[in-house]
This record gives C-alpha cells, structure tokens and sequence, in this order.
C-alpha cells in the first residue's frame, strides 16, 4: 500500500527525441531511471556532444537532479520517435509512453524538448498524462530566424527580470545617462568622460568582488549601517570635491597651500567617520550592548581630535609653524581622559562578563 502511493506521488522528467537521434548514438529507447539516462548522456556526449538534443538531454538531466534533490519524488526518461518522422514517430512516442505509464505509474510529468517538430508529442503526453511544465531548450546552435528572436527575447527578459543582469545592463547605462544630463544642465559637460570612466570603473569594482551582494547581506543585518555607510560615503565624496576645487583655486606656499586643503576637506571627512561611529553606537543602543561606550569614546575621540587638528591647520596658515602649548596639553588632556575610561568601562565588561 505504500508503494502505491510513493508511485502515485511521482513526477516524471520526460525528454522527447521525435526523430530518434538517439539511436545515431546507439541509445534505445525508451531509456527509464537515472542510471540509464547517465549511461544515455555518456553515449551522447561522444557522438553528438554539438547536437541541440544533446543539450536538451542534459537539461533534463539538471531539472531531475534539483528536484530530487529538493526532496521530490520524480524520475526521469527519455523518449524516442522514428527517424522517418510523421505519423510512425508520433506512434512510437505514444507506444513508448504507454510502457512508462504501465511501469511507473506517475501523477504528472514535466516536458523538455527542443525543436517545433518535438512539440508535436505534446498532445500525445497530454492525452495520457497530466503536464505540469515544460521547457523548451533553446542553444545558440540554432541559427534560424525563429530561434535566433527566441534567444534575444530570452536574453532581454533576463535582462529586465533578473537584478543581477539588470543592475549592470540597466543601471550603469542609465546612471550614465542621468549623470550626463545633469553635468549638461549645470554646464560642465567637458567633465563627461572622467565621470563616464569612474561610473563603469566602480561598475566593474562592484560586481567583480561581489560588494552588491556583500551590501545586500549587510542590509538584511543592519539597515542603519547601511543607510550611514551611504552618507558617509556622500560626505566623504564631497570632501573630496571640495579639497580639488580649493586646491586650483589658491596659490601660496606649499605649507600654505596643503593645510587650506586639509581645512576645506576635513569637516567632512570628520562627518563621514563621525556617522558611522554614530549608526554602529545607535545599534549598539538598541541591542542593549556595553560597547555603545566604547563608541561614544570613540566618537568624542574623533571631536576633539577634528577641533586639534583644525587649529593646527589654522596656525599653519597664518605662517605658525610651532604647535602652540595650549593645543599640545588639550591634547595630552583629552587622551588621558578617554583611555582612562576606555580602561575603565573594560573593566565593567569583564566583571559584568564573569558575573554572569
């Protein structure tokens, strides 16, 4: 009894071969059963390897191979017309049906197939047996009309629908287009080729070492990183405009000139680090984590760091190349102020650790 039902929960993986090419390859059919159906490819590989029904055969093979792996119960066959075709092909596929019914008993089938002549078995299986897909292989052996716009149409869905080809087909294209049409509007045009060069550059950087799925996973993990990752990175981009375009703008000395740059550059730069130590002690607040202090230090480090170093750099431009003692003891100060508390909350931490 519980045979039967194993056999009546079974999908069938049906390859349809309506001129018998198989049989140039010495495989009779109806070939039933992974172990046959492996023996059938090996065959096939070594006569008709560039043969469109070759590839159909290994198509058949990856769709039992997932499913089974899924846990489904399915088996898998080949099916074989005539090589005379017409009526005594579709003859043959009937008979040869009729035996994997009688043998396997199966609920439903899937159908894989590659040429219109093929299809023709379609109405035979359906008369028989419940189709519950079909796939028809289409390889770019094929050079006729009809299935040179079936594989562009295949290409171009995959192109529309799946984000992985998209982002790159779609989204560097039209960030392009959209960055030329602002440069135009704003009037700066002649700096079009730089910015074309560093949108398909980072394009390449991206999808080679796979940082869109990295950021992908990092959103599903945190989406306040992610969203202070993206500001940081805006911030930073302009620091970086911002020291190009004081640099061609000043003249002076080259102490002169450096320290102006750095000036301009480092609010920014200090916003940048600043918003992401803000977002990781946002999420450490709301994880209810003692390392939410250890950010705060790190947060009140890089303010009075950005005030030390601005007045530093605002001596250097006024010709003062001795760092005055009120910088260097603020300095000495606020160090010894937070690795004093550093060490102390890592104490809190271990005896709150080993307490519990």
């Amino acid at each position: 009894m519980v045979k039967m039902i194993r056999k009546m929960a079974k999908t069938v993986i049906i390859y349809i071969d309506i001129d018998d090419d198989l049989s140039l390859a010495g495989i009779k059919s109806p070939v039933i059963g992974e172990t046959n159906v492996k023996e059938a490819i090996d065959k096939a590989s070594e006569i008709m390897a560039d043969d469109s029904d070759f590839n159909s055969m290994i198509v058949a093979y990856n769709i039992y191979k997932k499913m089974k792996k899924e846990g489904q119960d399915v088996e898998i066959v080949f099916l074989a017309g005539s090589q005379k075709g017409g009526l005594e092909a579709q003859r043959r596929i009937s008979a040869q049906l009729d035996e994997i019914i009688k043998e396997l008993n199966p609920q439903d089938s899937i159908i894989v197939y590659d040429s219109p002549e093929d299809a023709k078995a379609l109405p035979i299986i359906q008369s028989r047996l419940k189709i519950s897909g079909v796939q028809r292989v289409i390889v770019e052996q094929h050079r006729g009309v009809e299935e040179t716009y079936i594989l562009l149409g295949k290409y171009f869905k995959k192109i529309l629908n799946e984000p992985r080809y998209s982002r790159i087909f779609l989204g560097v294209p039209g960030a392009i287009l959209f960055a030329s049409g602002i440069l135009e509007v704003l009037g700066l045009i002649s700096y079009i080729v730089p910015v074309i060069t560093i949108l398909i550059g980072s394009a390449m950087i991206i999808r080679g070492f796979d940082l869109d799925e990295m950021i992908e996973k990092w959103w599903e993990n945190s989406t306040i990183m992610v969203i202070a990752a993206l500001l940081s990175s805006i911030s930073f981009a302009i620091s970086l405009i911002n020291g190009y375009f004081t640099y061609i703008s000043i003249k002076g000395n080259s102490v002169y000139v450096v320290s102006t740059v750095i000036s301009s550059m480092l609010p920014y730069i200090t916003f940048s680090v600043l918003i992401l130590l803000g977002a990781k002690a946002l999420s450490s607040a709301l994880d209810k984590s003692i390392k939410l202090f250890h950010d705060i230090i790190k947060i009140s480090a890089i303010i009075i760091s950005y005030y030390i170093i601005t007045d530093v750099l605002k001596n250097l431009e006024e010709g003062i190349y001795i760092i005055q003692f009120q910088s260097f003891y603020a300095l000495t100060i606020s160090s010894m102020v937070l690795i004093f508390a550093y060490i102390v909350l890592n104490l809190i931490e271990k005896y709150k650790f080993s307490s519990s």
